[in-house]
């Protein structure tokens, strides 16, 4: 990918010269001398590169803006300053205008190790023969904001030659949806894929940092003297914004993505759970805890331990059953039948917020009892003994007693516990424990967790 790209963009029917730097990811729109007022809501920057002569598509984080104030024939006006400079959520290279899409291809590092792409070539003394069909590894379909996507997990093999011959095998992910021009869409999209990626990896530094768009678009061509529309088919790569991920890791740790093969049996479900069903849903997993880079799966900051005991919570409350002892149950109707009673003698807006009220109760337990409910088996929830206790032990208590001070430290910032070398296993059980429930809810069984969680998670 080029280092900068310099072009031209069109602002309220004016040519100004638009300078975007790789390395900060950031595009400067130059105004020049000109006074002028830029419309309202330009967020978008659609520019014709001077090398290429190729158009980039830039979505801003924020709109160009009108910066200070001058009188423009005796009125008023807010008007731009010289420069308008941006950062860029992400940009497509050679992006067509009025593009619709189909089809989004993924290729990455880790995904060479999670689908290996060698059965594509025979290898014998004699000769090295590459097979040019396209094998599908495997299929589904998930259903994401109301429409059907479905992915395949493909290894190929792709060729040229001119001077000498150049073949290299292919892993690829591909989804195709409904014909669509909602680039908002397809970036959620992509984000969902990588989520299910970065979960596997247990990291979000992998290497998923761009996309290939397959689609169409309306162009004028000229037959026999005469200008005709016809549509064009059109290969245009998206790049997304990497200034909140650490960098990339080396082959030595890529290598250490586990193999597809552990997650086949219910992949399916398990990659729904990272798409939006519907366009007012929220995906069901949250990757908030998952690990920055390879060197934060190593150390437990403070950032890390709230965001794996946070996660834990909120999977405890939308993925398992309720979880409350007799004493908290009996606590919980003791109040809500007090406030029963207040609300039948309160009037107006004190008996909306008796009943407001009321229904914001919860019963509660601590996060030292939870992990010890999941870790022993309550109601409908088996034990998880059988997949940590050679990892953690038997006796769970201390681990749970350790993460629940720590996160209560974190949480309230007392001063009052000094975590050792206990706050280090008892986060490291809670991220396990994190990834069983998830791992549960796709329907994979015990021993298949265990398989899993020994191939990507450290202890």
């Amino acid at each position: 990918m080029i280092q900068s790209m310099v072009g031209n963009t069109i602002i309220d029917k004016n040519i100004y010269t638009f300078c975007y730097e790789q390395e900060t990811e950031k595009i400067t729109v130059y105004i020049g001398d000109k006074t002028i007022a830029i419309p309202d809501g330009i967020d978008v920057i659609i520019g014709q590169q001077l090398m290429t002569n190729g158009m980039n598509f830039y979505k801003l984080s924020s709109p160009l803006s009108n910066d200070c104030m001058t009188i423009i024939d005796k009125e008023t006006k807010y008007v731009s300053l010289p420069s308008q400079m941006r950062a860029v959520e992400y940009f497509i290279e050679d992006y067509k205008e009025n593009s619709k899409y189909t089809e989004m291809r993924l290729q990455f590092p880790e995904l060479n190790y999670f689908i290996p792409s060698t059965g594509r070539v025979t290898v014998s003394e004699e000769e090295i023969a590459f097979s040019r069909i396209k094998a599908i590894v495997y299929s589904f379909d998930v259903k994401y904001c109301d429409t059907i996507v479905s992915i395949s997990f493909d290894v190929k093999m792709n060729a040229h030659k001119k001077v000498k011959a150049i073949a290299e095998t292919i892993s690829e992910v591909t989804l195709k949806f409904p014909e669509t021009d909602d680039l908002e869409y397809l970036t959620d999209l992509y984000f969902s894929v990588k989520n299910f990626f970065a979960f596997v990896c247990n990291r979000q530094n992998i290497g998923l940092r761009n996309a290939m768009l397959i689609g169409n678009y309306p162009q004028k061509v000229i037959r026999k003297g005469n200008v005709v529309n016809r549509i064009g088919s059109t290969n245009q790569k998206i790049f997304f914004s990497q200034k909140y991920l650490e960098p990339l890791e080396n082959e030595k740790n890529v290598e250490k993505t586990p193999n597809g093969g552990l997650f086949y049996d219910k992949i399916k479900e398990l990659f729904q759970l990272f798409f939006r069903e519907k366009e007012e849903d929220l995906a069901i997993i949250d990757i908030g805890s998952i690990h920055s880079s390879f060197k934060y799966r190593n150390l437990i900051d403070l950032e890390q331990s709230l965001s794996i005991t946070a996660t834990f919570e909120y999977y405890v409350r939308t993925m398992l059953p309720e979880i409350s002892s007799q004493d908290t149950v009996e606590f919980y109707n003791d109040i809500k039948d007090l406030v029963d009673g207040y609300i039948k003698t309160a009037k107006g807006k004190k008996k909306k917020k008796a009943k407001r009220f009321k229904n914001s109760l919860r019963p509660q337990v601590a996060l030292e009892e939870k992990i010890i409910k999941l870790y022993e088996g309550y109601s409908n929830w088996s034990p998880l003994k059988s997949i940590f206790s050679q990892w953690f032990g038997d006796d769970i208590s201390t681990l749970a007693c350790a993460a629940n001070l720590w996160r209560n430290e974190l949480a309230h910032g007392k001063r009052e516990y000094r975590p050792d070398e206990k706050v280090i296993d008892a986060v490291h059980l809670v991220e396990h424990i994190n990834y069983a429930i998830v791992l549960r809810h796709a329907g994979y069984s015990d021993e298949q967790i265990k398989s899993i969680l020994s191939d990507i998670l450290i202890r």
